[in-house]
This record gives structure tokens, C-alpha cells and sequence, in this order.
């Protein structure tokens, strides 16, 4: 689990990962060069494959193939937990939101944030309530209530909305200024870091803040990354490591280095493909 640390600025890049970084920078010069993104129904399995990541991060035990089934056909899978395809719906349908309002040019607002949130928690919500009132949190609403898991806990929920409002002040303020696709890329992977240290939802802090950073990335024309399911507890030891060390190091490195597993496997697809494209065909057995 995470604890939240307090960023005043930007942080300077990391000299210690630039041949990560120039890797990364070729390889989406390459993923645009083969025009990925344009292969038939790309976007659509893609965009599918980003789900079933995020939720299984999350405890979804659905597999790739059965939320493909399940988004496309409708076809829940016997004998697993409900909960995990409505998970697996909602995170679609807030993915999908998220890349319509990026393709229109929205900035990002404390209330776009709920709105993720809300359409993450749209059928897995339930109402919580304390002394200082009822949240529902398929309605996006910020937590009224202090969290905590084991020995790690989050800010103060009085501190909630003026951290958001000061993180949405410094993304917008800062946004137009990342002018190349590895400060853009690290700026997205910024965005994430701070909101859900934040954690300003009482559930779905995760995949909210993995769909901001979708939207970013998307914003810029970027591939849109994830985090593999399977690397998941080097992903919070990734994200610990900012309050341990007080650097984002080892952070973005691990960051940088799962975006770079992506492009690779896609670009290493899309070439073999190729390659057995340009086989010659031959009738009958092979000798």
C-alpha cells in the first residue's frame, strides 16, 4: 500500500534511467511507423486488454479471453465472482469514456476525475457511512473518512479536496509545457503517482488514477499503456518507493520499463506478421 508524500513541483528528470528512456522514445517512433493502431480492431482488443490488466491488478481473476467474451458478447463466466465482471464493465466503459473526452480536447478538472471514479464504481458502488455523513461511491464522491491498510495510511480526508484542487491546478498549468513523448509519457505517470496518493475515493483510487493517466497519454497521441497484472507487486513497491526514498527513480524506472514491454510485444507482433506475409505460398507438403 502507498502513503502519500508532499510534491511541490515537478520533479527534475532521471539521468540514472535515460537509456531506458531513449529505448522507449524509438520504440514509439517504431509502434507509429508500423501504424499499429490502425490494424483492424486494434484499438478495440487493445482497449480490452488495458481492462482486464487494471481489474485483475485489482483481485479480478477473469481472464483476457473471458472479458472479451463478456465485453463483446455479453457472456459472464460461470463460476467466478459477479463482482469481477461488473468490475470488468465498468472499467470499459469508463476506458471509453475517458478516450472520447481526451479526443475532444477536455482539460482535467476535480469533477472529470469524480466522473472517472463514478463510472469505475458504477455497479460495484455502495453507500459508507460516519459521523460526518453518507458517501456513495458510484457517484464519485470524495471520502468523508480516513483510510488506512496495515501500517500505511493516506492523508487526512479533510485535506482531500483542496489536494486535488492543487493537483488539477498543476497538471493543467504544466500540461502544454512537456513537449516530447518522454516528458509527456513521465508526466502521465506523475498524474498517476499523485492521485491515488491522494486516494480520494474510499474504492477505485487504482484504476481511476491508471484511466487519468490513460487520458493524458491519450491527450498527447500517445500509445496508451498499462500495468501488467503479473508485475503487480513490483508495481507497488514501484509507487512505495517514492515515500521510502524520497526520489522518483525507481519509480519511473519501473514505470518506463512496463510501457517499453508493451511497445515491444506489439511491435514484435505486428513484425512477425509481417514477415509471414512475405513468405511465398506453396501447394502441397513442404519438403
Amino acid at each position: 500500500m502507498i502513503l502519500f508524500i508532499k510534491t511541490k513541483t515537478l520533479p527534475l528528470p532521471n539521468i540514472e534511467n535515460i537509456n531506458l528512456k531513449m529505448t522507449v522514445a524509438d520504440s514509439i517512433e517504431e509502434y507509429k511507423r508500423l501504424d499499429i493502431e490502425n490494424i483492424f480492431n486494434y484499438e478495440e482488443f487493445h482497449k480490452i486488454l488495458i481492462t482486464s490488466h487494471s481489474t485483475r491488478i485489482e483481485g479480478s481473476t477473469l481472464t483476457y479471453e473471458e472479458c472479451i467474451e463478456l465485453i463483446q458478447k455479453g457472456n459472464t463466466p460461470g463460476g467466478k465472482n459477479i463482482l469481477f465482471s461488473n468490475q470488468t464493465l465498468d472499467h470499459h466503459q469508463a476506458l471509453n469514456f475517458i478516450i472520447k473526452e481526451a479526443d475532444i480536447g477536455r482539460n482535467i478538472s476535480k469533477a472529470f476525475i469524480q466522473e472517472i471514479a463514478a463510472k469505475v464504481m458504477r455497479c460495484t458502488g455502495e453507500l459508507f457511512t460516519n459521523i460526518n455523513g453518507t458517501i456513495d461511491t458510484s457517484k464519485g464522491e470524495f471520502r468523508k473518512a480516513n483510510v488506512a491498510a496495515g501500517s500505511a495510511s493516506f492523508m487526512h480526508y479533510s485535506k482531500v479536496v483542496p489536494t486535488v484542487d492543487n493537483l488539477v491546478k498543476e497538471l493543467n498549468d504544466n500540461f502544454d509545457s512537456q513537449k516530447d513523448s518522454l516528458s509527456q509519457l513521465e508526466f502521465s505517470f506523475y498524474a498517476h503517482y499523485q492521485l491515488v496518493n491522494i486516494h480520494p475515493f474510499l474504492d477505485g483510487n487504482g484504476r481511476t488514477s491508471r484511466l487519468l493517466m490513460n487520458f493524458i497519454q491519450r491527450k498527447y497521441q500517445l500509445p496508451l499503456g498499462f500495468i501488467f497484472a503479473e508485475d503487480r507487486f513490483q508495481y507497488y513497491d514501484a509507487l512505495n518507493s517514492v515515500r521510502k526514498t524520497e526520489s522518483f527513480r525507481e519509480y519511473y524506472d519501473f514505470m518506463f520499463s512496463q510501457y517499453q514491454k508493451y511497445l515491444k510485444i506489439e511491435i514484435d507482433k505486428q513484425k512477425k506478421i509481417g514477415q509471414e506475409k512475405e513468405l511465398p505460398f506453396k501447394f502441397g507438403r513442404n519438403k
